[in-house]
């Protein structure tokens, strides 16, 4: 009877440490990312920053489904100068709503990886731009604002992606730098970001 409860014993024993070794490496495949870089918005020239909430999946050794969410928003125009008094007031902002399908196309024996992505984007945002200076029409010889052009975007479009991601001395963390090209209207790059992502293991 003893040998018998034993032997259930060390094979309850074994089943329990198979099945968490099976919740270790699936929990593994999925990893949360959250950081922050800078932006260069292409269409009016300005530079700004980005913040991002990136959740990946791992669907094979090299391949992965990464949905994101990024805020953004302009600080300064990209001749780091102001023309006009009212150029102060332009900006770009808004959220990029990405799904990324990524494949990892160089990976070492200590898992540094180097992958390129593409996938849709959806962007909800907006732009205040300056139109300039122009003659006054009720006096002559005196320029005046001509005020701003405000557009709004809800638009679909694609982003690319290279990203350089390795295994810090945490096992359960990742750090990535990545390169993400957004491209709308016919327009490539409309909007070029560089961050730093800290990856937690989940």
């Amino acid at each position: 009877m003893k040998k018998i409860t034993s032997t259930i014993f060390i094979l309850l024993l074994i089943s329990a440490t198979s099945f968490a070794q099976q919740l270790e490496e699936k929990s593994s495949n999925m990893t949360y990312r959250i950081g922050t870089g800078v932006l260069v918005e292409g269409n009016v020239g300005m530079y700004g920053f980005n913040v991002i909430n990136e959740l990946s999946f791992k669907v094979l050794d090299r391949f992965s489904i990464n949905p994101s969410l990024t805020y953004y928003q302009s600080i300064i125009n990209s001749d780091f100068n102001y023309t006009f008094p009212e150029d102060r007031e332009q900006f770009v902002s808004g959220i990029f709503t990405d799904v990324r399908f990524q494949y990892d196309i160089i990976r070492t024996k200590k898992d540094f990886r180097l992958g390129l992505a593409f996938g849709p984007s959806y962007q909800l945002g907006g732009e205040v731009i300056h139109r300039g200076y122009q003659l006054s029409d009720s006096e002559p010889r005196v320029q005046e604002s001509a005020g701003f052009m405000v557009e709004r975007h809800r638009r679909l479009g694609y982003v690319s992606q290279v990203t350089f991601d390795w295994q810090p001395a945490n096992p359960n963390r990742r750090n990535t730098i990545g390169v993400s090209m957004s491209s709308f209207d016919g327009y490539w790059p409309y909007y070029l970001m560089v961050n730093y992502r800290l990856g937690f293991k989940l």
